[in-house]
């Protein structure tokens, strides 16, 4: 997905000197939200009905997906789409079959319209997009073994939409800016603390990353995987091979992970033994 289900994400080494300043233009927050990359740490006033969490949320469904219009426009027009025929009818058959079975829960309106893109790279991956765009690459289709593992991707997509992550992750973004330049303020206007104000900016951001942001997009993926299953379950898959698809992402990715604290990620073999639990006590299956 530009991320949920990222597999290769890097680091730069010099962790400090490069802790993030939240310095993201609107544009840029918009393409954050498609690739996972920009996620919450507060949360705060909503209540969301399908996951019963409590949410931070400045902005509303409506103003996000407009924000994206453009920057899913731009991702259609410079990344190639599949011209085979077969494996498009088969993934927007699967996301149908999907969608439904999470219509079933009353999480999604059966009437919403979706925009769903089958691109030719092979970035064994997908991503949801505000406005209800879910983009899949070519690659996780072939890293899959049958349609239920498709299905816990695409429903994995739609947790996404349901748990209301893009605006949470905008707004808490949005709020972290605000936050991280009012602390450059205090700072530069303190004479003793300003000698020291690239350590503490290096410092502070480090802590924001690494003690907040990405321990809040981890629970993301790990609810997103979850509402996945229900769908999936409602719309008559076998849940079991979405335990299946993590160990298969294990295979694919080792080597190639950053340690789990530094990443937007669970570790697959987690997501695995946090869905094989989950999907036990659900009794939707035993594994």
């Amino acid at each position: 997905m530009s991320e949920p289900f990222t597999l290769g994400e890097t680091f730069d080494g010099a962790l400090l000197a490069n802790a993030p300043r939240v310095r993201l233009s609107r544009r840029g927050i918009i393409m954050g939200l498609a690739a996972g990359s920009v996620f919450p740490f507060v949360t705060g006033c909503s209540t969301n009905l399908a996951t019963g969490e409590s949410q931070f949320l400045l902005f509303g469904d409506d103003q996000i997906a407009s924000m994206a219009a453009t920057a899913w426009t731009d991702m259609k027009a410079q990344t190639p789409q599949t011209s085979n025929t077969g494996l498009k009818n088969r993934v927007l058959g699967i996301w149908d079959r999907t969608i439904k079975g999470a219509a079933k829960t009353g999480h999604v309106n059966p009437n919403d319209q979706w925009d769903v893109a089958v691109f030719d790279t092979d970035d064994v991956n997908a991503f949801v997009m505000p406005g209800n765009r879910v983009g899949v690459y070519r690659g996780i289709t072939e890293l899959t073994e049958n349609d239920d593992q498709i299905s816990s991707v695409l429903g994995h997509e739609t947790g996404h939409v349901v748990g209301k992550h893009a605006a949470e992750r905008m707004s808490v973004s949005t709020a972290a800016q605000v936050g991280l330049m009012a602390g450059q303020i205090a700072v530069a206007s303190s004479e003793e603390l300003s000698k020291y104000g690239t350590a503490i900016g290096a410092l502070g951001g480090a802590a924001l990353q690494f003690g907040v942001i990405l321990p809040y997009s981890r629970r993301h993926e790990l609810q997103a995987d979850k509402l996945g299953v229900d769908y999936m379950h409602q719309a008559g898959y076998d849940v079991k091979q979405s335990v299946r698809l993590w160990e298969l992402m294990d295979a694919q990715s080792k080597g190639q992970r950053p340690p789990e604290f530094m990443s937007t990620h669970p570790d697959p073999l987690r997501r695995a033994e946090e869905l094989r639990t989950y999907i036990n006590a659900r009794g939707y299956a035993l594994i």
